[in-house]
């Protein structure tokens, strides 16, 4: 089978690593040419795409499935994008749970209103040019040198009491290859560590420095529903 990643940033570089080892012919592709030379450690191709100079998309023929990683919220490749001139059997596109509000309730794949604009636009032009594909929404990316710990090594959260939505790319890589061997098409999921601890919970942070813990939640409950998922990282306290 014939994947390609196109934008190998932080979780395409290791979903390529993943996808390669499971004997996939994975296709990445950068906007950078300094990345060419590490993505040819990962991936059994990898080429140079940026939808505003590339003509020729020929070395996407023949694609089984086409991963749609590029960044979400920044819409300037937006323009180029209906100069693709593919058609893909299969497209998945990696999203962020930051199109939903910043209100305080639990939020699903049902809630339609007052997204944010630049993502959901990102989202709507994907799914206008390939009705298939299925969006997958990510919380915040952890693992490796990605920690909560990390974050706030100098300096204080501002909020100690609000309430986690991350995600372990270890769940992303099997979550995806779930979706690449799926018959589902045109969902939307979640996907957000079951689990939403504070990020005084998390830091181990004392109680005195502690806060009435609330926020917003995202729910990743149709994904461990539809597909009967577990967690490897339930918790982001154990990230």
């Amino acid at each position: 089978m014939r994947i390609a990643i196109i934008g190998c940033g932080w979780v395409g570089e290791r979903l390529a690593k993943f996808l390669t080892g499971r004997n996939y012919h994975v296709i990445a592709t950068t906007t950078s040419p300094e990345k060419i030379v590490p993505l040819q450690k990962v991936a059994t191709e990898v080429h140079l795409l940026d939808f505003n100079s590339t003509i020729d998309f020929g070395f996407l023929a023949s694609v089984d499935v086409a991963i749609f990683s590029m960044p979400i919220a920044r819409n300037a490749w937006h323009e180029g994008f209906h100069k693709l001139d593919q058609e893909f059997p299969k497209t998945l596109l990696l999203s962020s749970t930051g199109v939903y509000p910043k209100e305080n309730k639990v939020f699903t794949e049902e809630d339609t209103d007052d997204l944010r604009a630049d993502i959901i636009a990102s989202e709507n032009l994907i799914r206008q040019k390939y009705p298939q594909t299925n969006i997958l929404r990510f919380g915040g990316l952890m693992g490796d040198e990605r920690a909560l710990q990390n974050m706030f090594k100098n300096r204080t959260p501002e909020n100690p009491g609000k309430l986690t939505n991350y995600i372990h790319y270890e769940d992303i890589l099997p979550i995806v290859d779930l979706f690449i061997k799926s018959e589902i098409k045109a969902e939307t999921y979640n996907i957000v560590a079951p689990e939403h601890p504070s990020i005084a919970e998390v830091l181990h942070l004392d109680s005195e420095n502690t806060c009435e813990q609330k926020g917003r939640i995202i729910s990743s409950e149709k994904l461990i529903q539809d597909f009967n998922y577990t967690f490897i990282h339930p918790n982001p306290k154990d990230f």
